[in-house]
Parts: C-alpha cells; sequence; structure tokens
C-alpha cells in the first residue's frame, strides 16, 4: 500500500502488510556475528529486528509521517476521507455513463474513472486519436491533470480522485472541462 496516494502522507512512504511476518523474516533473517546482540540472540518475544523484514540492514524512518496522520484523524475520519473521494468518483463515472459521446471502458474502483469517447462511426485509430488529443487538451488547459492507458488495444483516459484538497467544485470543474474540449475538438473537426 502507498499511503502518499491516498492517506494523506507525502512521497514517499508505503506499508506492507503481512499476515504471518515469521514467512518473511525466516526468508530475510540474516545473522552474522557482528549483528548479533542480547535482544535478538535471546530471541525474546517483543524484540524485533527491522533488519530481518528487508533485503537492507537499514533505512530511513519514513514511518512517523504516517503516524501523525494516523493519530491525528483516526480510523474514522480515514474512512471519511476516502469514502469523500469515492462519491466523487461515483458522480463523475455517473456522469460520463450519462453523457452518449462518452463510455466507461472499465468499472469504477474505488476512486478512479476510466472512460473514453465512445467511437460512433469512426475507424479504431481515430477513435484512438481523438482520445489522445482530447487528454492532451485538458492537460493543456492547466486546469485538470489526467492521465491515460491501453485496455484491450484502446486508448483510455483515466480521472483519480485523490488529492488531498480535492473538492466536488473540482470534479464538477473537471467535467465541465471535459465536455468543453471535447466541443472544441468536434468543432474543429479533429
Amino acid at each position: 500500500m502507498n499511503p502518499h496516494k491516498w492517506f494523506l502522507t507525502n512521497m514517499d512512504c508505503c506499508c506492507l502488510w503481512v499476515a504471518n511476518p515469521t514467512t518473511m523474516t525466516d526468508a530475510l533473517s540474516t545473522d552474522p556475528e557482528y549483528l548479533k546482540n542480547v535482544g535478538t540472540a535471546s530471541k525474546m518475544a517483543e524484540t524485533v529486528d527491522y533488519k530481518d523484514w528487508q533485503i537492507a540492514l537499514s533505512r530511513r524512518f519514513r514511518a512517523i509521517k504516517l503516524w501523525v496522520v494516523l493519530r491525528r484523524y483516526g480510523a474514522a475520519g480515514m474512512r471519511a476521507h476516502i469514502r469523500r473521494h469515492i462519491q466523487m468518483a461515483e458522480w463523475f463515472e455517473h456522469v460520463v455513463a450519462a453523457d452518449e459521446r462518452f463510455e466507461v471502458v472499465v468499472p469504477r474502483n474505488f476512486s478512479l474513472v476510466c472512460f473514453r469517447l465512445r467511437p460512433r462511426f469512426m475507424a479504431d485509430k481515430a477513435v484512438e486519436a481523438l482520445n489522445r488529443d482530447l487528454l492532451a487538451a485538458v492537460n493543456a488547459s492547466g486546469r485538470a491533470f489526467m492521465t491515460h492507458f491501453v485496455v484491450d488495444d484502446k486508448f483510455v483516459i483515466r480521472l483519480a480522485v485523490g488529492g488531498s484538497m480535492t473538492e466536488m467544485r473540482h470534479v464538477r470543474a473537471a467535467w465541465e472541462l471535459l465536455k468543453e474540449k471535447v466541443n472544441d475538438l468536434i468543432a474543429t473537426g479533429c
């Protein structure tokens, strides 16, 4: 999991959840003489030797920033934050699906909406070019930024609701911008 993507934590910070930590520590454990100490040599249950949780023997301390966020917001606050983003993405998915010019290509997952202009009486390459032009126009505006990917040889635009300061007005503005840029592309005959 990457908390910097949704947990109000800046780069770089990641979490690792393991159901059975012994499996991982058994695989990564090294015990040369110079690394032994009283706690690890006695195999005390309360002693956690983090060198056995990774390939490197040490690392930077990144956990404090996530700890502060979790301490400040709590589980309920984090759930509310994530649910707000999911609701905004649900709204965006709904308006995209309701506009006959667009199609939702894959079902929305959490706060990621994948869509494209619908191919109507156009060759596949022309539809792909139109979607590329739409994405370029949206991003060039500087008012919103979206990314893309290719699924089943289709160029797909991605809207991810995930910024810590994102509000519904931003998602609505992104939708209005998309419609504006589609109208511009149609008007210019692209």
